[in-house]
């Protein structure tokens, strides 16, 4: 699969570039790999990513769903982009989301919702299962991980592109962005049993990744093994 040119992308793998990067807007991290930035409380923001395919007409969304982030989607399909689908990591996700899932897939020019099987969306919109092991998803390089999750079923997104990159959706959360750290942890679950499956799937996850896209905080990026070691030893701690 593709690789990275590091010096292609060097001045886009900071916090900084991130965090003064404007909202709604999506910015390139990584080749064919954006984050766009969605609504911001008490000094967090939402980031949810896109992937380009190689054909460099196909995208793949995930967790793209906020009114900060509707114009975005709207111009990708004007741009003449075909959005193959919209991946939702958790229920919690539509939380924030700015219509119904069957407004969200119209303004993405009719692309389909993926989800996992058991969320219950109270919508009336037939989403796809993520979890099923479906063609666009592997044109994408992506693997999908079942986990028992933070708040309702939640799913990890795997892509072997880029020497590797994880999508935890909120199941991982990332240092703050004014913080000197760059560190990840597990989410806050009030459900214990919960809590424990995650660390249990975090201890079991084996692909190598470079690059960690979280949900909310600080990404990870040029992730050597060490790296890797330490943020799922971190993950699955008791």
């Amino acid at each position: 699969m593709k690789t990275v040119d590091k010096m292609e992308v060097l001045h886009s793998q900071s916090a900084e570039f991130i965090k003064q990067g404007e909202t709604g807007k999506f910015l390139k991290l990584i080749p064919d790999t954006f984050i766009i930035k969605g609504e911001e409380k008490d000094g967090v923001f939402n980031q949810g990513y896109a992937i380009r395919h190689i054909n460099r007409q196909d995208m793949i969304l995930i967790d793209v769903v906020e009114e900060s982030t509707k114009k975005a989607v709207k111009k990708l399909v004007e741009d003449g982009y075909r959005i193959k689908g919209i991946l939702i990591t958790c229920d919690h996700i539509l939380d924030s989301a700015y219509a119904d899932l069957a407004t969200i897939s119209e303004d993405a020019g009719g692309a389909p919702i993926f989800a996992h099987p058991r969320n219950n969306f109270k919508d009336s919109f037939k989403t796809k299962d993520i979890t099923a092991k479906e063609t666009v998803l592997k044109d994408f390089g992506l693997k999908v991980i079942d986990l028992p999750g933070n708040g309702g079923e939640s799913v990890l997104v795997y892509s072997d592109i880029n020497d590797g990159m994880l999508f935890p959706g909120e199941d991982a959360v990332g240092s703050d962005y004014d913080s000197d750290l760059n560190t990840f942890k597990r989410p806050e679950n009030k459900n214990k049993n919960n809590d424990y499956g995650l660390a249990e799937s975090w201890s079991a996850f084996e692909d190598p990744f470079t690059y960690f896209f979280p949900r909310k905080g600080k990404p990870g990026f040029n992730l050597e093994e060490g790296h890797q070691i330490d943020i799922l030893n971190n993950l699955s701690r008791s």
